[in-house]
């Protein structure tokens, strides 16, 4: 059985950090109220390697980061095409078919990085060794107000009617943020079979655990990306109407319809 649940109570409140600039974030047009926006955390597989990648301390000393990415600007690639995980490969197929069904300037995809914190797709990068993966959650909630990703993502979002979050658990930590202010939008959340313990207010969450990866034909590391492919091709298939159904009250139980519509089977 798929597993979807509604928010609960947001407890505590926690400063948001400084806020980046959201010019670059978001794509104008798309037709109104049906537009996506696709949150993914970046991944320690690179496509581009070097010798030398950026360290987190790099990123602490803006002089230090300009010296050391002009060094490596013969390895810069635009940020979708720096990761290269199978997760993340998977979520860009998913992405692409989105587009073809609601146009491209309706599907955004913010990429929460660990070292440059909310970025575009299309934002120019260089190669870093850098993941929220590998510290603690308050280090990644840390790093993560440094970053300003909490009003960064808030600020992104706020251009779209739903959020697909496709973020792991320590880049969620660094993202979302225990606070007052409900998100905007409906967001839904992706998740492993535990869940997640809260949810923003106007959020739910899909639990995805070994009866959901049966049903997608995916393994754990790939749910996630298999899960928003085939929900993308139930958006195709069924139009507007199949959003439409995700944008109202149903909220995750109506993805997960959309998503079990697009199955081959």
């Amino acid at each position: 059985m798929v597993k979807a649940d509604n928010a609960g109570d947001v407890p505590g409140n926690l400063a948001c950090g400084r806020r980046l600039p959201q010019a670059d974030l978001s794509a104008g047009g798309g037709a109104p109220g049906r537009r996506v926006l696709v949150l993914l955390g970046c991944t320690q597989q690179k496509a581009e390697q070097a010798e030398e990648p950026l360290t987190w301390q790099d990123f602490l000393d803006p002089e230090r980061l300009r010296r050391r990415t002009e060094q490596l600007k013969d390895h810069t690639r635009p940020a979708r095409e720096m990761f290269a995980s199978p997760l993340f490969l998977g979520a860009l197929a998913g992405v692409a078919t989105l587009r073809q069904a609601l146009g491209s300037d309706a599907v955004g995809v913010l990429i929460v990085s660990a070292a440059y914190g909310a970025i575009p797709e299309d934002r120019e990068i260089a190669p870093y060794d850098v993941s929220f993966g590998n510290v603690s959650i308050e280090e990644a909630r840390w790093r993560g107000e440094h970053l300003g990703l909490p009003a960064a993502v808030r600020a992104a979002s706020g251009d779209y009617p739903l959020v697909l979050s496709l973020l792991g658990k320590s880049y969620r930590a660094a993202t979302d943020l225990p606070g007052d202010e409900p998100l905007p939008g409906k967001r839904i959340y992706l998740t492993g079979t535990s869940g997640l313990h809260w949810l923003p207010e106007g959020s739910s969450q899909v639990r995805l655990g070994a009866a959901e990866m049966e049903a997608f034909g995916a393994g754990p590391m790939t749910v996630k990306a298999k899960v928003l492919q085939h929900f993308a091709t139930g958006i195709l298939r069924g139009g507007a109407a199949a959003l439409d159904e995700v944008l109202g009250h149903v909220g995750a139980e109506g993805f997960l319809k959309v998503a079990l519509a697009g199955r081959d089977i």
